[in-house]
């Protein structure tokens, strides 16, 4: 009666356990996958505008995630608006119904302006 009490317990926690690690590597994925979003846009949105463009076609995840995230795709995007442009970067990788929706950030980027009073800097005479 014991044994079968043991086999009845182990029966219904090895499935419990197992859900449970997929869960955690899903998160990890997850926050990685956000954590290189976040440093992305930061970089992207620290670039003149100029720049911008040229910038998001080179896109690519860097080797830590690359490393980490099997058949990981970076796209970026830019829209232009009134007030300024606004980025948006999609990520995917190989986990299930993740194609289907793309973990995506945004941020927006405005014209830089001078600030009233302060005089461009001039280089020096050779």
């Amino acid at each position: 009666m014991a044994f079968t009490l043991l086999a009845s317990v182990l029966g219904l926690a090895t499935p419990l356990v197992v859900k449970q690690q997929r869960l955690l590597a899903a998160q990890r994925d997850y926050r990685l996958a956000l954590d290189e979003l976040s440093n992305q846009l930061d970089r992207l949105t620290a670039l003149p505008s100029g720049e911008l463009p040229a910038a998001l076609e080179q896109l690519v995840p860097s080797p830590f995630v690359a490393a980490r995230l099997s058949g990981v795709t970076l796209r970026g995007e830019l829209d232009s608006q009134d007030a300024g442009s606004r980025v948006i970067l999609r990520m995917t990788w190989d986990e299930p119904q993740r194609a289907a929706a793309p973990l995506s950030m945004a941020a927006w980027v405005y014209p830089k302006t001078e600030a009233p009073g302060v005089q461009p800097a001039r280089s020096a005479p050779p």
